[in-house]
């Protein structure tokens, strides 16, 4: 894994004027918007996957990658996962040691590549209609005057993994925007094919 959270750039391109991390290789899900309700959607050329929104307002971010829902923003992003092969043979002791060792990466790349400081990082499991996920978060520095802390979802799918970020934006928030992570995590339905996003647009 080289890859920074695209969360954890966007704060640094918003505070840090010409400090810049590579994206390269990251992809992102999509907001599909029906005329009854939303999803967000991702596909790949094997694999895909929704996450189910529902009635709840959603649309496009002003920031690019990311959109609102309930006037909290969020974006889903893939990254290669180092070891995953799958999901079948796949331990829950495997599992929890490859998203560990991406939190870890991730983590250490931000403090000592990016020179950037975070404080209170916080775990925990949760399993979600059968699905893991790791939870974490952590306060941004003091002298980040826009985002306060991180809030992640992170999950094994196939050989990537899949991140549910939300920034947060004055601290007592935190606790909607964790909310609104588990909810959508909860609706990950998994594909084995590509989909066609248009078309499932249409139906929504």
């Amino acid at each position: 894994m080289n890859l920074v959270p695209f969360g954890l750039a966007l704060v640094i391109s918003l505070n840090l004027p010409g400090q810049q991390a590579a994206l390269g290789g990251e992809e992102h899900a999509v907001l599909l918007a029906g005329k009854h309700h939303c999803m967000i959607a991702y596909a790949g050329k094997g694999h895909s996957f929704t996450l189910e929104i529902g009635a709840h307002p959603a649309k496009p971010s002003d920031i690019p990658g990311f959109i609102t829902i309930d006037k909290q923003i969020l974006q889903s992003t893939l990254v290669p996962a180092a070891g995953a092969f799958g999901e079948a043979a796949m331990t829950t002791a495997k599992e929890k040691d490859i998203l560990l060792r991406y939190m870890n990466y991730e983590l250490e790349f931000y403090k000592k590549k990016l020179k950037q400081r975070y404080s209170h990082l916080q775990t925990e499991w949760v399993t979600l209609e059968g699905r893991l996920f790791l939870l974490w978060y952590f306060d941004m520095p003091e002298h980040y005057k826009l985002v306060s802390r991180q809030v992640y979802a992170s999950t094994l799918f196939y050989d990537q993994v899949m991140d549910l970020n939300a920034p947060v934006f004055k601290a007592d928030d935190w606790g909607k925007a964790r909310g609104l992570l588990v909810r959508l995590a909860s609706t990950m339905k998994t594909y084995d094919r590509r989909l066609d996003l248009e078309m499932l647009r249409k139906k929504l």
